[in-house]
């Protein structure tokens, strides 16, 4: 875990952060999970929002796993970073995509991401799928 000052604003808030890689299996599930939420709770996340932050990551990583196509030799990173009172958290993986014909189609993952959390966009440039989360942590 990391602290940095934004580069050129002397007044820009602190960025706290938090960069964790896995082969692309689904016993890393956990290990994702519980990084994120110790995150939240070390950033001030009460109860209610650690176990919001805990579902939406498994949600994520576990579609990253799934529709990805990730394979050991193929690592799923997260990121998380807390600015102006927001906790984002971001889900990378390099695979085909749930766009891909082979897909099943999508569950209930990313509706019940997007219920949790208070923004979230999806991005699929190139190979690979990014997730990014956003949560508003409460103000001290």
């Amino acid at each position: 875990m990391t602290g940095a000052s934004i580069e050129g604003d002397p007044a820009a808030p602190s960025v706290v952060s938090l960069k964790v890689c896995h082969p692309g299996s689904p016993d890393v599930v956990p290990s994702f999970r519980h990084a994120a939420v110790d995150f939240a709770a070390a950033h001030g996340a009460d109860t209610e929002l650690c176990q919001d932050v805990a579902l939406a990551v498994s949600e994520a990583v576990t579609n990253a796993v799934k529709h990805a196509d990730a394979h050991e030799d193929e690592t799923i990173s997260m990121t998380a970073s807390v600015a102006d009172d927001w906790l984002e958290i971001r889900v990378i993986d390099r695979g085909a995509g749930f766009g891909n014909p082979d897909s099943d189609g999508l569950g209930l993952g990313l509706s019940i991401i997007a219920r949790l959390s208070a923004n979230l966009r999806i991005s699929q440039e190139g190979r690979g799928t990014e997730l990014i989360m956003r949560f508003p942590l409460p103000r001290c």
